[in-house]
C-alpha cells in the first residue's frame, strides 16, 4: 500500500486547490526554495492520517491550520490498496482508500475514509493496520531536529529508544503507574482493616447480642401468636357448630312459615276476590235491548220482500221473449230495392243486368266475408275470466296511493305497532247503545288516547323508542279500586248503571278499561245524578256529558271527540287493502301471459261477431236479389204488399218496445228487491251479532252474580282461618327475626376469610329463598352448612381451649426484651456490608497478585523483546554506517545496566565528543535508520533530514532509502540535489503570484 495522490485545499498557505497525483510507488522528493511551503505537504499528509498533533504540525491551536483567505481547509490522502495480501482488514474489496480531513474556523472537524463520515478512532485503526502509529519521538515521520535530539541523548534515553524501538516503552510507563497505585491500595487496605478491628467490631457485637436476645423474645411472642390462632380456630368451630344448628332451625322455621303464608295469601286472595267481585249488576236494559234488536229482527223478516221478489220473478218469466213477426230490416231492404227498380224502370235502364251485377258483388263479398270468418280459429273467448283477471289488475299509482295513505295513517298514530302492545284505550272499546256515546267520551276525556301494554317491560320499551310524549298503562301494575257491594247495589237500584258495563271490549284489557271507566255510574236524570254522587261520595255523569264530582266539581257541556279520528282498525283496514293490491298484482303478474291472451280472444271474438252480422246482412240482400231477378213479378204490387207489411211490422214493433220496456221495469223492480234483501240480511246479521253480544254479556253478569252469592256465603269460615293464620305466622315470624338475629351477630364474630367457608354447596328450596328474602333476610345465611361434631370431640374443644388460654396467660407474664428497628436494620445493613468489604478486600487481595504474576510475565517477555530489538539495532546499525563511511561500525554497548554508543572510524572512540558534527548526524541517522527497519512502516516521511550533511552524505542517503526499504514508500522534502537525484518521482513547490503552487518535475 503507497500514497498516490494528496490533495491540499485551504490547508496553511495552500490558498486554492493543489493536487499532488501520480507518486512513486517507493521514492517521492519534494523541493523548491525556503518558504514556499515544502513542509507543509508532510503536514497535510499527517494531518489527514491524524499521526500528529497541531503542536506537532507548527501550528498553535488548529485554525492556524486553515489558510488566512479560506473559512475551512480540507486534505485528502488517496492510497493505492491493490496489493490486497497487505491491506487492512476489511477494506480487501477497495482499490483505493481516500482518507479525508477537514476543519473549519471554529475548530470543528471531521473525517471522512472513501467519502464516508467516520469516527478518530476508527481512522486510528485504519492506520494501525497500515504500521503508521507514532511511536513515540521516532517513528515512520521523521521531522526536522530529530536527529538532534538523539545526539543530546543520555544512557537511560538509549535504554528509552530500545524500549521504544521494541515496543515496550509505553508499556514501562503503565506498569510503573500501576504499581504505585497498588501500593496507595495497599495502604488503604491496612487502614480498613485497623478500623474494622478497633472500632467497628466491638460496636456491632454489641448490636448482635441484643439482637439475640430480641430474637428469643420474637419467639416467644411467635409461639404466643400460634396459640392465639390456635384459640381463635377452636372458638371458630365451635361458633360454626353453633351457628349450623341455628341455621338448621331457621330454615325448619322458614318452611314453616312459607307454608303458612301461602295458605294465608290463598285466603287473603280468596277474599279479596270476593270482595272485589262486582256488585250484582242490573240486567233489565240488557233484556230489554236484546228484546229490541229481536223485535227489529221480526220487523225485518215480516217485510215480505222475498214474497215479492218471487212474484216479480214469475211475472218475468211469464211475459217471454216476445219477438216481432217479421222482421223489419229484411221489409226495408226490399223496399229500398223495389224503390230502386221501379226508378230504374221508369229512366229505361236495364235493370235486370244491374241487378245480375249487383248480386254478383254480393255474392263475391259474402265469399271474401266467409274466406275471413274461416281464418279466425275457433278458439272459446271466455269472458268472465277476463273480467276475473282484469279485477286483479293494478296499476302502480294505486300501490303507491294505497302505501303512502298507509303510511299517513301510521304517522298519526302515536305508537308503534309491536308485539305486547294492545292499542289506545279508545280502539279496545266499543258503546252497546249509541245514546251514551257522549258520557262515555266525556268520562274517558284525553285517557282515551293511553297505549295499554301487556306489562311494565313493553312499556318501558315503547317510551324508549316513540319520539312523541305517550301515556301507558301496563296491564301487569294496575290496582283497580272497587266499591264494596252494598253501595253498588243502592246505586244501581236508584237507577244508576256503572259505565263498563256499557261497553263492550275484549277481556284482556278488562283491568284498562275498569281503570280508566271504574266507579263512573251514569244516570238519566241529572238531579238524581247529583244526589247519588254527594250521597255516595262517586263520580256520576249524565247522558248528556255533565259529570258530578263529590269534590264539588261541576262539568258540562258537549265533549270534543272526534267521531273520524284514526285509530288502529283504521291502520290495519290500509295495511290489509295494500297487501292485498301487492297480492293481487304479484297473481295479475303470473297472470299475465294469459291476460294477453284473452284480449286477442276477446278482438278475434268481437272480429268473428261482426263479420257474421255483416254476412247474415249480405244474405238478407242476395235472398232479395235473387227473388227479384228469378220471379216476373210486378214491381208496383210487390212495393204495395211490402209497405204494407211494412206498417203491420212497424206496429209489432212499437207493441214490442212496449212489451220490453215493462220488461225492463220488472228487471229493475226485481233489482231494488234484491238489493232491499241484501240490506235486510245484513242488517239482520248485524242484529244477530248485537243479540249474541248482549246474550254473552248477560250470561257473564248471571255467573258473576251467581259467584258473588256463593262466595258471601263462604266469607265466614275464610275470615276465622285468616285469623288463625295471622296469629300462627306472628309468632313464627318473632321467632324467625331472633333466631337470625343471632346468627348475624355470631356470623360478625367469623373473619371474612372463614365466611366463604362456612357455606355449603346443597342449595335451599325456591320457597325457602323467597321467603326469607320477602323478610328481609340475607338468602346466603340460608347456604350455612351444619358443622358435625360429636359430643366427645365437643368437650374435648372445649377442654384444649382452657388449656390453651393458661398458656397464653403464662407467655404474657414473661419478660420481654426489645430492640430500636433502626438498630435492627442498621446491624442487618452493616452486616451485609462488612461482610462485602471483607469479599472485596479478598478479592482485590487475590487482584494485586494476579497483577504481579502477570507483571512478571510481562517483563520477562519485555526483556525478551529488548534484546531483540537491542540486536537488531546493532545488527544494522554499523552497517547503515558504512554506507557513508567505508571500514566504520558502530554498536550500542550495555555496562551494569548502562547503554553506551561505540563509534569506529579508523579506531573504537570512547564518546561521541570524538566524531566531528557532520559524524555524529551521521550516526544519529543511521541510528533512526535501524529503528525503523525493525518494524517496517508502509511508507515514511523524511523533512529536510540531510541539512546538516554534505552533499556526499546526502547521495549515501538515497542509497539506503533505495537499497534497504524496498517495499515501502518514501516521501522526502529535500534541498540537496544528492538526495532527490536519487529519487523516482521529484515535486517543486513554488510561489507564483505569492500563492503556493506545485509541479512535478521528474
Amino acid at each position: 500500500m503507497f500514497i498516490r495522490e494528496i490533495v491540499l485545499d485551504g490547508f496553511k498557505c495552500y490558498e486554492e486547490k493543489v493536487v499532488v497525483a501520480n507518486l512513486d510507488r517507493s521514492f517521492n522528493a519534494i523541493t523548491g526554495m525556503n518558504g514556499s511551503g515544502k513542509s507543509n505537504v508532510l503536514d497535510g499528509i499527517l494531518f489527514a492520517l491524524g499521526l500528529e498533533s497541531t503542536k506537532a504540525l507548527r501550528a498553535n491551536n488548529t485554525r492556524e491550520l486553515i489558510n488566512a483567505h479560506r473559512k475551512e481547509c480540507r486534505v485528502s490522502v488517496v492510497m493505492c490498496n491493490r496489493e490486497k495480501a497487505r491491506s487492512p482488514p476489511g477494506y480487501e474489496h477497495h482499490d483505493e482508500i481516500c482518507v479525508s480531513r477537514t476543519i473549519d474556523l471554529e475548530g470543528r472537524t471531521k473525517c471522512y475514509i472513501n467519502n464516508h463520515l467516520c469516527s478518530f478512532s476508527t481512522l486510528g485503526k485504519l492506520c494501525a493496520s497500515m504500521g503508521l502509529v507514532s511511536r513515540g519521538s521516532l517513528s515512520s515521520v521523521v521531522m526536522q531536529g530529530h536527529i538532534t535530539k538523539v545526539l543530546s541523548m543520555k544512557s537511560s534515553d538509549l535504554r528509552g529508544l530500545v524500549e521504544e524501538t521494541a515496543g515496550t516503552w509505553s508499556y514501562e510507563r503503565e506498569k510503573e503507574k500501576a504499581m504505585a497505585m497498588i501500593e496507595r491500595k495497599e495502604e488503604k487496605l491496612k487502614e480498613v482493616r485497623e478500623m474494622l478491628r478497633r472500632r467497628i467490631s466491638p460496636f456491632y457485637d454489641k448490636l448482635r447480642e441484643e439482637r439475640t436476645r430480641f430474637l428469643e423474645t420474637r419467639d416467644l411472642d411467635e409461639k404466643r401468636r400460634v396459640l392465639i390462632e390456635r384459640e381463635r380456630e377452636i372458638k371458630r368451630k365451635l361458633l360454626l357448630h353453633e351457628i349450623g344448628e341455628d341455621v338448621n332451625v331457621l330454615n325448619r322455621c322458614l318452611e314453616s312459615y312459607g307454608a303458612e303464608m301461602k295458605s294465608l295469601e290463598s285466603v287473603e286472595k280468596r277474599i279479596s276476590e270476593i270482595c272485589g267481585m262486582k256488585e250484582e249488576v242490573d240486567v233489565v236494559w240488557i233484556k230489554a235491548s236484546i228484546d229490541g234488536e229481536r223485535e227489529k229482527l221480526e220487523e225485518m223478516r215480516s217485510r215480505g220482500l222475498e214474497q215479492r221478489l218471487k212474484m216479480k220473478k214469475e211475472e218475468l218469466r211469464m211475459m217471454g221473449d216476445a219477438r216481432p213477426m217479421m222482421e223489419l230490416s229484411k221489409l226495408l231492404e226490399k223496399e229500398r230495392m223495389l224503390v230502386e227498380s221501379l226508378r230504374n224502370m221508369d229512366s229505361g235502364e236495364n235493370d235486370v243486368l244491374r241487378k245480375a251485377e249487383e248480386l254478383a258483388a254480393l255474392k263475391f263479398q259474402r265469399s271474401r266475408v266467409e274466406f275471413e270468418l274461416s281464418s279466425i280459429s275457433a278458439e272459446t273467448f271466455s269472458q268472465e275470466r277476463l273480467d276475473e283477471i282484469e279485477r286483479l289488475r293494478v296499476s302502480e299509482e294505486e300501490i303507491e296511493e294505497a302505501r303512502k295513505r298507509a303510511r299517513t295513517l301510521r304517522s298519526k298514530i302515536n305508537y308503534p305497532f309491536m308485539e305486547g302492545v294492545l292499542g289506545t284505550v279508545e280502539e279496545n272499546i266499543e258503546v252497546c247503545d249509541k245514546k251514551y256515546l257522549e258520557a262515555v267520551h266525556t268520562v274517558m276525556g284525553s285517557r282515551g288516547k293511553y297505549v295499554i301494554t301487556c306489562d311494565e317491560k313493553v312499556g318501558g320499551l315503547l317510551l324508549s323508542t316513540v319520539e312523541r310524549n305517550v301515556s301507558v298503562i301496563p296491564l301487569s301494575k294496575i290496582r283497580v279500586f272497587r266499591l264494596s257491594p252494598g253501595v253498588a247495589k243502592e246505586i244501581r237500584s236508584k237507577g244508576g248503571m256503572n259505565m263498563v258495563d256499557l261497553l263492550r271490549f275484549d277481556g284482556s284489557v278488562r283491568k284498562a278499561v275498569e281503570f280508566v271507566f271504574s266507579n263512573f255510574f251514569v244516570f238519566e236524570s241529572k238531579e238524581i245524578a247529583r244526589r247519588v254522587c254527594f250521597e255516595h261520595k262517586v263520580m256520576c255523569v249524565t247522558v248528556d256529558g255533565t259529570v258530578y264530582d263529590p269534590k264539588g266539581t261541576l262539568t258540562g257541556g258537549k265533549s270534543s271527540f272526534r267521531a273520524d279520528a284514526v285509530g288502529r282498525k283504521d291502520v290495519e283496514d290500509a295495511e290489509r287493502l295494500l297487501e292485498s293490491l301487492e297480492s293481487n298484482k304479484r297473481k295479475f303478474d303470473l297472470l299475465r301471459q294469459e291476460y294477453a291472451n284473452l284480449l286477442r280472444g276477446r278482438a278475434l271474438d268481437e272480429k268473428r261477431k261482426r263479420l257474421q252480422e255483416e254476412r247474415r246482412s249480405l244474405d238478407t240482400r242476395i235472398s232479395i236479389l235473387s227473388g227479384l231477378c228469378e220471379s216476373g213479378m210486378n214491381i208496383k204490387e210487390e212495393l204495395r204488399a211490402v209497405r204494407e207489411k211494412m206498417v203491420e211490422g212497424m206496429r209489432e214493433k212499437n207493441e214490442t218496445d212496449a212489451f220490453a220496456e215493462r220488461k225492463r221495469r220488472v228487471e229493475d223492480q226485481i233489482k231494488e228487491i234484491e238489493e232491499k234483501i241484501r240490506r235486510n240480511e245484513e242488517e239482520a246479521r248485524e242484529c244477530e251479532k248485537r243479540i249474541l253480544s248482549y246474550q254473552r254479556i248477560l250470561g257473564e253478569h248471571d255467573v258473576e252474580n251467581d259467584a258473588r252469592r256463593m262466595s258471601e256465603r263462604e266469607m265466614g269460615g275464610l275470615e276465622l282461618k285468616q285469623r288463625d293464620l295471622i296469629r300462627s305466622t306472628g309468632k313464627l315470624h318473632g321467632k324467625i327475626t331472633k333466631v337470625y338475629g343471632d346468627v348475624e351477630k355470631k356470623l360478625k364474630q367469623v373473619a371474612d376469610c372463614d365466611k366463604m367457608q362456612v357455606y355449603g354447596d346443597a342449595l335451599p328450596s325456591e320457597e325457602i329463598c323467597s321467603t326469607a328474602k320477602s323478610m328481609g333476610m340475607d338468602p346466603r345465611h340460608l347456604l350455612i352448612g351444619r358443622v358435625e361434631m360429636f359430643p366427645e370431640e365437643k368437650a374435648a374443644l372445649r377442654k384444649e381451649l382452657e388449656t390453651v388460654a393458661g398458656e397464653i396467660a403464662r407467655l404474657g407474664c414473661a419478660k420481654r426484651s426489645t430492640m430500636d428497628p433502626a438498630n435492627f436494620d442498621l446491624l442487618e445493613r452493616n452486616e451485609l456490608m462488612i461482610a462485602e468489604v471483607k469479599e472485596k478486600m479478598e478479592k482485590l487481595e487475590k487482584d494485586r497478585l494476579a497483577i504481579v504474576q502477570s507483571v512478571s510475565r510481562f517483563d520477562d517477555l519485555g526483556h525478551r523483546e529488548n534484546l531483540k530489538a537491542f540486536k537488531h539495532i546493532n545488527g544494522r546499525l554499523g552497517r547503515f554506517l558504512r554506507y557513508f563511511i567505508p571500514e566504520s561500525d558502530a554498536r550500542i554497548e550495555e555496562k551494569n545496566g548502562e547503554y553506551v554508543l561505540r563509534v569506529k572510524i579508523g579506531n573504537w572512540k570512547e564518546s561521541l565528543s570524538e566524531l566531528s558534527g557532520g559524524q555524529r548526524s551521521l550516526v544519529a541517522l543511521c541510528l533512526i535508520f535501524s529503528m525503523l527497519t525493525y518494524r517496517p512502516s508502509s511508507f515514511y516521511i523524511f523533512d529536510e533530514i540531510d541539512s546538516a550533511l554534505d552533499l556526499s552524505y546526502t547521495q549515501g542517503i538515497g542509497e539506503i532509502i533505495r537499497n534497504e526499504f524496498g517495499n515501502a514508500q518514501f516521501v522526502v522534502v529535500s534541498l540537496k540535489s544528492g538526495m532527490f537525484d536519487n529519487a523516482n518521482s521529484i515535486f517543486k513547490v513554488y510561489l507564483q503570484d505569492g500563492k503556493s503552487r506545485i509541479c512535478r518535475i521528474k
